[in-house]
């Protein structure tokens, strides 16, 4: 279960490329698949990249786009349900 302090990694078998325009594409190489993340959602990667927990990630989003604790934590807890619902993050459990 993904909490606030849980250690999130991008899964192996991902693989992302940055766009010109603050965007992202990522693939996933078994299933085939490609996923676009916005502006916030490509923080939220590099972040995840870095080794960030969620509430860090909340606590940098907050600075970086000046927005409350509450629109933070829902906006990284909503990408990461949804990254984590298509296999392209896992929960470290080491």
């Amino acid at each position: 279960m993904m909490q606030f302090n849980s250690k999130i990694i991008p899964h192996p078998d991902v693989v992302s490329t940055e766009m010109e325009d603050n965007e992202a594409v990522l693939l996933h190489l078994t299933t085939k698949k490609y996923y676009s993340l916005n502006e916030t959602g490509l923080r939220i990667w590099q972040m995840l990249g870095k080794g960030s927990t969620p509430m860090q990630i909340s606590e940098g989003l907050q600075c970086e786009f000046n927005i409350t604790p509450e629109k933070a934590n829902d906006s990284v807890m909503s990408l990461l349900k949804e990254l984590a619902h298509e296999q392209l993050i896992e929960v470290d459990c080491a």
